[in-house]
């Protein structure tokens, strides 16, 4: 059994079980003892269990670890999502971004491409913002004469632990927006959909998604079999999925049968 199969079946059975002994796993799995405590070990800065003595239990649906630590998290693929799927943006179009650190990566390769000019992003995430005004002042004080900065439209609401801003202000203003193309992130994907601990970031991801002509989920490969406790959108609703190398087999063809479009970066 490949490591990658083995994780996979460790993951299965936390959450069939709740939780699992590092005995019976090795015994499961016919490896030691000590390769099932690395592994639970991998498996745990990734977000798919949490590590207890003796063994692992399920993470909880409603833990949504702090920004700033998921922005350390699986930055390599994040990167190679995030320059992938800023070939898909062009010069005079609308795109709109959630939250979560994948975006705010791809909003980095984005400002880092002068050639686009004359983009309207529509955003909920505090961070995708700051990238894009950041790059703004950047390019002004640069170039002020030659400057096409982008028009950033910041919606208003609470934030959450993955600064985001949501709720029925946030719902209403994004309500009456349409854009070209929404890049979007996930907490969690799996057979269901995309998933996040938050329930009204579910809300306000729900009205961003409806607000889309196309939309792009971006999402790294430890997110699979994660699940979150609302879901906010379903395969149907999605258009193309940007992940990383190292997807369950089975994962990329069950996207592959739904998605229309499914880009593995490099």
């Amino acid at each position: 059994m490949l490591a990658e199969q083995r994780k996979k079946r460790i993951v299965q059975e936390v959450q069939k079980n709740g939780a699992v002994h590092v005995q019976d796993l090795a015994k499961l799995l016919d490896v030691s003892p000590m390769t099932v405590r690395r592994d639970l070990a991998e498996l745990d800065d990734q977000g798919f269990l949490t590590r207890i003595h003796g063994g692992a239990e399920s993470t909880a649906s409603t833990l949504e670890p702090a920004y700033a630590e998921k922005m350390t998290l699986n930055a390599e693929a994040k990167s190679a999502i995030a320059r992938t799927a800023a070939d898909m943006v062009g010069t005079n179009q609308s795109i709109g971004f959630s939250a979560g650190t994948t975006c705010t990566r791809l909003a980095q390769a984005i400002t880092g491409r002068h050639h686009l000019a004359n983009l309207t992003v529509v955003t909920n995430s505090l961070p995708v913002a700051d990238e894009f005004f950041r790059a703004q002042d950047v390019q002004e004080t640069a170039d002020r004469k030659h400057s096409s900065p982008q028009q950033v439209l910041l919606t208003g609401g609470e934030r959450t632990p993955s600064d985001a801003l949501v709720g029925p202000l946030a719902d209403a203003t994004l309500g009456y927006l349409h854009v070209d193309t929404l890049f979007i992130g996930a907490h969690g994907v799996g057979r269901s959909g995309l998933t996040t601990p938050n329930l009204a970031e579910a809300r306000t991801n729900k009205v961003l998604v409806h607000s889309a002509r196309t939309v792009v989920a971006v999402f790294d490969h430890t997110k699979w079999g994660i699940t979150g406790l609302a879901g906010f959108a379903d395969w149907s609703e999605v258009d193309v999925v940007v992940t990383s190398p190292g997807l369950p087999e089975d994962a990329l063809e069950f996207l592959e049968e739904k998605i229309d479009k499914v880009v593995i970066a490099s």
